[in-house]
């Protein structure tokens, strides 16, 4: 059956897996021991691992959101947010990003075009009500993509009474005259639990404290301050199902992300001062602008007896992203398609994705977990420009970890993976020819916890990791505008691989809360882009970079030390430092984030909260080829909130002011780095959310 055909089949699956087991339910059994069974449903899976892992509350993320959830989770240490544009970034951890880095939805791994310098997560920021971020290796607990960690979205909490809930909040955000909207309605009664959310936003032209540019040695304007066209919008739903049933739990989640945004015009295409002038109008989009809908429909089910837990997760996704400019030829000759003549790229790809897991627990001492994971992965491709073929490609895996605490003092833990994978490229033109191979590779960890009892806690693991080549790496051949370059795959690639090294030492006391995380890694095969030295043949594509294998090490950690001043008042450190080194080129790593620390004094009282941030960045000397330098900066960020009880709920308020002096300062992972074009102004941002 054609990939395209079997979302009508995972929903039937997915629906039905809820409907056997209600139809073989006794109805007389009683509530209260229903809910004792499935207490801690939120727990992660990343608590039986020893790597260093954050816990983020939906209070911090709301705290610190700006117009994208990576802008919250980039002021936890060791994150990093990198910009791909304005409105849109990705995750980076500990100087890993793209395929290396997995994003987990309610068990689920997103599945876009995480390889893409300008495609962002299509999740509904305000959908998100807690995240684990796992800093190191997790490839054993997620699959190859996670070699250099994981953000793990939590499913929402769900209440113990029956009850009606929900939420509405609008937000506006001053540095481009953004409107959001978002309404959530939750109902719980008896054994069923639904929620449903729908959130809309919408953004004008943003605003930089800067008049001009610089594209291939040439200065252009940037007319009002307004980056012409990157306005933009989008629209989220998100539904959720749950019942359960003594020890049974089903989960059915649907959701859809739609997102319409324009592409700057001096970072697509070829800018001048004709098409940089304003046209008047900071709210259309116009030629050219990127399309993406992501769908995605997943079943949860576990069966939990004293003893064991039997977890099946099944989910499909289709990701569509589409690119229009107005048409101008690549290839020598190339005329205008007959059909939708400006759109430039299209991709679309469809996951299908499976996960078996079995938890048994004999003892307080042991707890061991086996599972089996699988996934069938189908791309088309369309439009009258080239960047990657059409592709097919299947994983399988398996996974055994084991813990053992033999006291309340030590605790140790041991896991292991086998991965198999399958990729056939489709041949394109004369350039790119089919390729089809195949990879297995395996991942192995080890690893201790030591917990006295007076606020102490020491965490270290080494393990084995690696990453399975993706189909751009591969056979990728064409002008790649986000990254302003022409990328070439190369086939014969083989798969990543690495030994990495984890230590952690955390203190909390009463007045005093500290963590130390330093890291070492080691990669004999490390996939990146190297400039060749030869110019590309194709327009407005610049030096041709191509994908190679060469051994890299990166080494550094984090730190954060948060101390209580004097009653409400709190006063807190965080930094983080990454040194990458390239052994072949005997340079940084593409993208190497400069060390970054954060001052923040904050205050809270009851309903009342507020705080003053000094975000201070170094300069950044050690780059790649072909990177420039990045001067160092500080910012000055401010924010509160302060809360109201109204019957039957509560409205808070939410400000937060980011570079309130308004300094001008150039972001290194910024794709947008390379012309030179600076980061936001000063940026308030406004919340007002009523929950009942």
């Amino acid at each position: 059956m054609r990939i395209k055909h079997t979302i009508w089949v995972v929903l039937l699956v997915c629906l039905s897996s809820l409907t056997v087991c209600a139809q073989n339910i006794d109805l007389a059994d009683t509530f209260q021991l229903e809910e004792i069974v499935v207490a801690g449903v939120r727990k992660p899976v990343t608590e039986v691992a020893v790597l260093p892992a954050v816990n983020i509350a939906s209070e911090e993320i709301n705290l610190h959101m700006g117009h994208s959830l990576m802008d919250a989770l980039s002021h936890t240490e060791g994150v990093q947010a990198m910009d791909i544009g304005v409105g849109f970034s990705k995750p980076m951890i500990r100087g890993l990003g793209f395929q290396r880095v997995v994003v987990s939805d309610n068990g689920v791994k997103q599945e876009g075009q995480q390889w893409g310098a300008d495609h962002g997560l299509e999740i509904d920021a305000f959908h998100v009500d807690g995240v684990v971020v796992i800093k190191g290796p997790a490839s054993v607990l997620y699959g190859s993509d996670a070699m250099g960690g994981a953000i793990e979205i939590l499913p929402p909490i769900i209440p113990y009474q029956d009850t009606l809930s929900g939420e509405i909040l609008f937000q506006h955000q001053s540095v481009c005259s953004g409107l959001s909207g978002s309404a959530m309605l939750a109902i719980k009664h008896k054994r069923v639990y639904s929620q449903i959310r729908y959130t809309e936003r919408h953004w004008g032209d943003y605003r930089v404290p800067a008049d001009s540019f610089t594209y291939l040695s040439m200065r252009l304007p940037i007319p009002d301050r307004h980056l012409k066209n990157t306005a933009g919008m989008e629209r989220s739903g998100n539904c959720l199902l749950t019942f359960r049933n003594k020890r049974y739990e089903g989960r059915l989640n649907i959701s859809d992300n739609y997102q319409k945004a324009g592409f700057f015009s001096g970072a697509h295409g070829i800018p001048n001062n004709s098409n940089m002038q304003s046209d008047g109008d900071k709210w259309n989009i116009d030629l050219p602008y990127s399309l993406v809908n992501h769908l995605k429909v997943s079943s949860t089910n576990k069966w939990t007896s004293e003893k064991t837990q039997m977890m099946f997760v099944m989910a499909y996704q289709k990701n569509h992203r589409e690119e229009w400019s107005k048409f101008h030829t690549h290839v020598i000759g190339q005329q205008a398609p007959a059909v939708d003549p400006d759109k430039e790229l299209m991709l679309d790809l469809q996951t299908i994705s499976a996960k078996l897991q079995f938890r048994y627990t004999p003892s307080d001492l042991w707890e061991h977990y086996a599972g089996i994971s699988t996934s069938f992965q189908n791309n088309e491709i369309g439009g009258y420009s080239f960047l990657i073929p059409a592709y097919r490609r299947e994983e399988y895996g398996a996974y055994y970890l084991v813990n053992y605490k033999p006291s309340d003092v030590w605790a140790f833990n041991a896991s292991a993976r086998y991965d198999i994978s399958h990729i056939h490229t489709e041949a394109h033109g004369q350039d790119v020819g089919e390729v089809e191979r195949d990879y297995h590779d395996y991942s192995l960890a080890v690893g201790a916890v030591f917990s006295p009892k007076d606020g102490h806690e020491w965490r270290g693991s080494i393990g084995r990791a690696y990453r399975l080549p993706s189909a751009n790496e591969l056979t990728s051949n064409g002008v790649h505008h986000g990254a302003f370059r022409h990328e070439l795959g190369d086939s014969t690639l083989v798969g990543e691989q690495g030994w990495q090294a984890d230590l952690s030492y955390s203190l909390r006391k009463k007045r005093v809360d500290m963590s130390i995380s330093p890291f070492f890694s080691y990669y004999p095969h490390f996939i990146s882009l190297h400039p060749t030295g030869q110019w590309s043949m194709l327009p407005d594509a610049g030096q041709i970079y191509q994908y190679v294998d060469a051994p890299a090490t990166f080494f550094g950690g984090e730190a954060r030390v948060k101390v209580k001043l004097v009653r409400d008042l709190h006063y807190e450190f965080s930094g983080e430092y990454v040194h990458t080194y390239d052994h072949d080129s005997h340079t940084a790593t593409p993208f190497s984030p400069p060390a970054t620390m954060r001052n923040t004094i904050s205050w809270e009282r009851k309903r009342w909260q507020a705080y003053a941030e000094c975000q201070s960045v170094a300069t950044q000397t050690r780059v790649c080829h072909n990177e420039d330098d990045t001067p160092g900066y500080n910012l000055l960020n401010v924010g509160g909130k302060v809360e109201f009880p109204v019957s039957p709920g509560k409205i808070s308020l939410h400000v937060n002011a980011r570079n309130i002096l308004n300094t001008y300062h150039l972001n290194h992972l910024n794709f947008y780095r390379k012309i030179d074009l600076p980061e936001a102004g000063v940026d308030i941002q406004s919340t007002i959310r009523f929950t009942f």
